[in-house]
């Protein structure tokens, strides 16, 4: 059972898709390059924020997060009880719990 219709979001966007990981594998700009930059400047201002930092996978944003928010040793970080694991490793590889 189908649940989200990717294939047909990947034929409407195809060209466009292509084109951009095109770009990136020519140019070797993986991190921080010029696609990026250019992803992360036009999604802060399709939500409407000031800065944008992509992430290369959910476990670097939660570790941004518990920077960002100076979680330290012996703070307390409520998590879900059903989620993945690394909710729960970036909250204790801080010393938190």
């Amino acid at each position: 059972m189908e649940f989200r219709g990717l294939k047909a979001q990947y034929q409407r966007y195809k060209d466009e898709i292509n084109s951009a990981i095109q770009k990136v594998l020519v140019n070797a700009d993986f991190i921080g390059g010029a696609e990026v930059k250019r992803l992360e400047e036009r999604l802060a201002q399709y939500v409407g924020v000031k800065h944008c930092i992509s992430c290369a996978n959910g476990t670097d944003a939660m570790s941004l997060v518990m920077m960002a928010w100076d979680i330290k040793e012996g703070d307390g970080v409520f998590v879900p009880d059903f989620t993945f694991f690394s909710t729960g490793e970036v909250v204790a590889s801080r010393g938190a719990t």
